[in-house]
């Protein structure tokens, strides 16, 4: 089901942090944005209010949408088949999640983790914590799908998350169990059964599983003390680039009152703003699961419609 992720979607959690101030607003889902500014906030509010659907609806043009969804089936469907082996382990995991009283079997099975966490690697953790560090700053230099800005950014989400893990009362048993009640809830409203099953689901059901994993991850982090909406209230949106078919859009905010900043670099088509990044995932995507090739530099018009293409100087 997770096939699809384009580069944007790598940076959730990050990009899930941003919001912006009150303006008037275009009706949720509205294609690109009337300005830049427009266009990311929206993008940025619907993330963060996991109305992933809509999201779409807005970070596309019309046709580019349309195509996104007739080829979800192709991007959703599992490109071999599922072991009997990894069906029977989910399908067990499914069940201990979701049974009657599921809340208090997995905190009988977790509180003696919790003891012995308490007892012989509390005092480890920023032992633990550094390797983990070191661990994912290298991935991140190693992933090849993620730009310059891309990188930076999770790095500093990276050194901003480390020391908060240090922090945290990972033994406490009250939270373990708040913790277990969300996850349980979560895994319950997902309406998970099968691996197949989940590969077979359709846009809209995708959407909408999507949602509620991101909304308990939301609550699982703040029984924590991470509280995503919190750093929405900080967030500030500046254009510093406009030459009327480009724009380079910074985008600062705090992460457990840490700034970072990221940038996205948005274009104009038919007079709407989209993220250039992003369209050309897409159709890039879409040339993938069609056999064509995809074009290296630039982003073609959308059939039958004018619009402004996207050079190489576009892309960041």
């Amino acid at each position: 089901m997770f096939r699809y992720i384009p580069k944007a979607w790598l940076l959730l959690p990050a990009l899930a942090l941003l919001a912006a101030c009150g303006k008037d607003k275009e009706p949720p889902g509205t294609p690109g944005g009337g300005s830049p500014e427009d266009a990311v906030r929206a993008s940025l509010e619907l993330i963060r209010d996991g109305k992933f659907d809509m999201y779409w609806r807005h970070a596309l043009p019309p046709a580019d949408f349309a195509t996104l969804r007739a080829d979800w089936p192709l991007r959703n469907a599992a490109k071999t088949p599922v072991e009997p082996q990894d069906r029977e382990r989910f399908e067990a995991g499914v069940k201990r999640l979701t049974e009657p009283d599921a809340e208090k079997k997995l905190f009988a099975d977790l509180r003696p983790v919790l003891v012995r966490f308490d007892r012989d690697y509390k005092d480890q953790m920023p032992l633990i914590s550094g390797v983990g560090q070191s661990m994912a700053l290298t991935a991140i230099d190693q992933e090849k799908d993620l730009n310059a800005s891309q990188k930076r950014q999770l790095r500093d989400v990276v050194n901003v998350i480390a020391p908060w893990t240090q922090t945290v009362a990972w033994g406490d048993q009250a939270k373990a169990k708040q913790a277990i009640a969300i996850v349980v809830d979560t895994a319950r409203n997902a309406h998970l059964s099968t691996p197949e099953a989940l590969h077979a689901l359709d846009f809209e059901q995708s959407m909408a599983t999507y949602a509620t994993g991101w909304n308990g991850l939301k609550r699982l982090l703040d029984v924590y003390g991470l509280s995503l909406d919190k750093s929405f209230d900080a967030a500030s949106i500046d254009t510093l680039e406009n030459s009327g078919a480009s724009a380079h859009v910074k985008i600062t905010y705090t992460l457990l009152d840490k700034p970072i900043q990221t940038d996205v670099t948005l274009v104009l088509l038919d007079g709407r703003w989209y993220d250039s990044d992003l369209l050309q995932d897409v159709r890039a995507e879409h040339a993938r699961l069609l056999n064509t090739p995809a074009p290296a530099t630039s982003i073609p018009a959308e059939p039958s419609r004018a619009a402004t293409p996207v050079t190489a100087a576009h892309v960041r």
